[in-house]
């Protein structure tokens, strides 16, 4: 129980930090934030655009994006109502800022184990693949192998060998990850206007469910985990 709450409150911290970089980096650069959350499932608690939710396990920030809300009942073109949108910031915006969430866990693994965090970063892109493909087979020495490392070491080097886990997850060319945003936003046409016919929006419906399947054969593979250590 006690490995448990390590994770879970490094996973916490981590997730915090993740949406606050961005979340400032998106304020800074004159984006609308929508809605900042820390967690997962039902809202706990809310503040403004701030929300805890109920599972700790990650988070997300949400901005303006004139593709997914309608502004039309906002101040004319000429006051900013687009201005300070999402999809309007220049492409090197779009593409750079999904990625500064993963730069800062990837900053956190250098700061605490600056001789192995680039490896154990490089190391997490196929563990996470080689896991989801094998739940009961490859992901079980996997978590045995995080579960003995933070029976090992203090929480420190614990938050360490997390970040750079976390950053390799986010780094994946999926969706709902910071490298499939980033590519989405690399990849994508000028015009504002979206084609649900294209390519491009074929490869996102496949790339969200690759998440869904990753995100379920994981939670098999810890549910297995657990119920045989009973």
């Amino acid at each position: 129980m006690l490995i448990a709450l390590k994770f879970i409150a490094a996973i916490a911290l981590l997730a915090a930090l993740h949406v606050s970089v961005m979340a400032a980096l998106g304020r800074l650069l004159g984006i609308a934030v929508r809605q900042v959350s820390l967690g997962f499932g039902p809202a706990l608690f809310s503040f403004g655009i701030f929300q805890l939710r109920a599972l700790p396990f990650g988070g997300s920030v949400i901005f303006k994006d004139t593709r997914s809300e309608d502004t039309t009942d906002e101040a004319p073109v000429e006051h900013g109502h687009v201005h300070d949108a999402f999809d309007h910031k220049p492409r090197a915006v779009q593409v750079l800022l999904p990625l500064a969430g993963a730069a800062s866990l990837a900053l956190v693994a250098l700061l605490l184990h600056p001789g192995s965090a680039l490896a154990s970063i490089g190391h997490g892109f196929v563990q996470i693949v080689a896991g989801g493909f094998s739940p009961l087979g490859t992901a079980q020495g996997l978590i045995e192998g995080a579960r003995a490392f933070a029976t090992q070491q203090g929480f420190v080097p614990l938050l360490g060998m997390v970040a750079a886990k976390l950053a390799a997850l986010n780094l994946l060319p999926l969706p709902a990850m910071n490298g499939g945003q980033a590519l989405l936003a690399l990849l994508k046409r000028d015009s504002h206007e979206e084609d649900p016919s294209s390519l491009l929006q074929r490869l996102t419906e496949w790339g969200l469910w690759l998440c869904v399947a990753l995100a379920l054969s994981w939670l098999v593979a810890i549910g297995f985990f657990v119920v045989q250590g009973l």
